[in-house]
């Protein structure tokens, strides 16, 4: 800018303007709109239809701030920045109000809509070009919104383009919180048709995201019918050599050799999922870099999340040919296919050949009906209902149950046992490859009890292994690592529980804490004496409580277990010793206890070291506790009700107490 004693000479693309010199505010004013404001809202655009796919890159300041473009800033339509914008609306009334020429004239010297086009020079004098501004702009209704033509600046600010601006920030900020907390690290992304297929990071998908969203003409719609944020996920075993690793794909030297068996099941796969209207998929495989125990770590913590969050899993059996052969593939003994199957909103099965086992529709899931359910809950041992519930209830299910459904899986790793049930039973730990199955377990069952989500109480991990053989001898059900007899050394002494299912808990009234004592937990002690049967033999109870019943651990079938017999400390008593039942399935409340409806109570055998003189067991009385567990169906006599007032207990041979077992 240079001036005369009378005149100010502004140049702005390639014409100049004179204005009477004014010390005042207008100098000052066109000064700073014509060499800060006019370049910078009317020099950047953005190029109207990029294209989206795998080889293209957006700046990576789109990923990582929703309001900036490759150069700063978002623009579309009119070219003008989101301040640019802010700043011209506030403009409006005061700089066409105090920006005048010199004999006052108010023309318009652009043509409106002419974004190529900063102004026109008009002729005052015949010799003087005049930058000038209208005082009385007034908005000019238009198809989506109004206009404001900012006299001699060719501009036209619509709001419409502000919501725009609006409407690209909030929707990259929603995706980015679909990317970097729901997406996998690393995802498979090719074609249309399956082909061309690469792998990316999240923020290579972030940025072809944002280009989507930058290049919508209509971005009003509902967020989630939006693709490049949706994926498929594939559960599979894997070959015992060949598969396509995440090393092999990065870092080979040669081509990948693609006849080998591990790529044929990578390119189907694509392409399967290319079927479903996607471009994004995600396989263990391939997408994972086990090379970082960092990585390794948290897609093991993160897996259910990814199963749950794909729009489709594809389910490939690779030793399946037909319907008729399907419960016996592998796929439905391995520990980590357990969550692939429940965490899915919908799962397609294939066979070894790729051939869909279903024909139901593609947004119709296997597991929810047709042909394929039945085959499923056959090889699973899960029922419809277990099959069929949203991966959000399965905090309904028991801790026993879920146990039971992962009891004869197997791993290629012992810990994964433990660390492929974290997302069912929806915990975290983190992982530690070389601490052994039990550790793990231990590790896993203490996250269990810390956890907020649970069907009824946490005190439902104790009910395992209720019956008994020399079967369950040998697998080594009892924990070498754990101080508590009640948790066990994993998953496997769930599996042959057939009475579990009628132990029912009530909600705990007090934390379930485990600690190197044991597990702290309320118990109702029922002192029994266990004698031979004999016909004259009668049994009066205490009170209005008794049991009875066979143990399958004695060596003689005449012997019984007689729970809470009115004979017991009497001098006519037959018994060949007192032991103690503590049982654990009660609810310990405010005056009362109570025990279970069904009459149906799980306890274990604690052996006092000192004899008992009656039937008040005191406190601090130490015991030797047993490792087996005994369930037994309580007796109620004299119309008695399952709940019991504590000052009545000592009436009916009981005593509250709670233990570390």
């Amino acid at each position: 800018m240079s001036g005369t004693d009378t005149k100010t000479r502004i140049q702005v693309n390639n014409s100049v303007f004179e204005q009477a010199d004014d010390p005042g505010v207008g100098r000052t004013l066109i000064t700073a709109l014509a060499n800060f404001v006019v370049p910078l809202i009317q020099g950047y655009t953005i190029a109207p239809g990029i294209g989206i796919g795998p080889s293209y890159t957006l700046a990576t300041s789109i990923a990582e701030d929703p309001s900036a473009s490759a150069d700063g800033a978002v623009r579309t339509g009119s070219g003008l920045t989101i301040e640019g914008q802010d700043l011209l609306v506030a403009l409006e009334r005061f700089a066409a109000s105090l920006v005048h020429s010199q004999n006052g004239q108010r023309t318009e010297n652009a043509s409106p809509g002419n974004l190529n086009q900063l102004g026109s020079p008009a002729t005052n004098n015949g010799d003087v070009d005049t930058l000038e501004m209208d005082s009385s702009v007034q908005p000019v209704a238009v198809r989506d919104g109004y206009k404001r033509d900012y006299g001699g600046l060719g501009f036209i600010v619509t709001e419409a383009d502000t919501k725009r601006q609006r409407l690209i920030k909030r929707n990259i900020e929603r995706a980015r919180d679909v990317v970097f907390n729901n997406m996998p690290i690393r995802l498979l992304m090719f074609d249309q048709d399956g082909t061309g297929i690469t792998l990316v990071e999240r923020s290579e998908v972030m940025a072809c995201i944002s280009s989507e969203i930058i290049s919508r003409a209509d971005l009003s719609f509902p967020y989630r019918d939006w693709k490049l944020e949706k994926y498929a996920i594939l559960s599979h075993t894997w070959l015992p050599k060949g598969e396509v690793t995440y090393s092999e794909w990065r870092n080979h030297t040669a081509p990948l050799d693609t006849q080998s068996p591990g790529y044929d099941k990578l390119e189907k796969f694509c392409k399967v999922a290319a079927k479903h209207g996607l471009r994004l998929a995600w396989m263990d495989t391939v997408c994972i870099n086990k090379d970082s125990s960092a990585e390794l770590d948290e897609s093991i913590r993160s897996m259910f999340k990814w199963y749950e969050g794909a729009e489709v899993c594809i389910a490939y059996l690779a030793e399946t040919r037909s319907l008729d052969d399907m419960a016996k593939d592998k796929w439905f003994t391995r520990g980590w296919t357990l969550q692939e199957l429940l965490a899915p909103r919908c799962i397609k099965f294939f066979s070894k050949s790729w051939t869909a086992l279903s024909r139901s529709p593609a947004d119709h899931s296997d597991k929810l009906r047709g042909p394929l359910v039945s085959k499923i809950c056959d090889a699973t041992g899960l029922d419809k209902n277990e099959l069929s519930g949203s991966p959000r209830l399965l905090h309904s299910v028991p801790i026993w149950r879920k146990m039971q459904w992962a009891a004869n899986r197997k791993v290629t790793r012992e810990e994964d046992t433990a660390y492929s049930l974290m997302g069912i039973f929806n915990v975290s730990m983190p992982t530690g490859y070389g601490e052994g199955a039990e550790r793990a377990f231990l590790r896993l069952v203490k996250e269990i009890l810390s956890s907020k989500l649970t069907s009824v109480s946490k005190l439902e991990i104790v009910n395992w292994s209720s019956t008994f053989d020399h079967g369950l001898a040998n697998l080594g059900l009892y924990s070498d690592i754990s101080s508590s007899a009640l948790i066990p050394r994993g998953p496997h002494a769930y599996m042959h529980s057939s009475s579990n299912r009628r132990v029912h808990f009530r909600p705990a009234s007090a934390p379930i804490t485990l600690s190197c004592m044991g597990l702290c937990v309320p118990v109702l002690l029922m002192p029994s004496s266990l004698v031979r049967e004999r016909p004259d033999n009668k049994f009066s109870p205490k009170g209005d409580y008794s049991a009875t019943f066979h143990s399958s651990e004695e060596k003689s079938r005449n012997c019984i277990y007689k729970v809470l017999d009115g004979d017991l400390f009497s001098a006519n008593s037959t018994r060949d010793g007192i032991y103690i039942f503590a049982v654990l399935n009660i609810a310990d409340e405010a005056g009362n206890v109570l025990l279970p409806e069904n009459g149906h109570c799980l306890a274990i055998k604690l052996f006092p070291y000192k004899p008992l003189d009656g039937w008040e067991i005191p406190e601090g009385l130490q015991f030797e506790r047993g490792r087996r567990h005994f369930t037994f169906d309580i007796a109620y006599h004299n119309n008695s009700s399952f709940q019991i007032s504590k000052d009545k207990l000592n009436r009916h041979g009981m005593t509250l107490r709670t233990m570390h077992l």
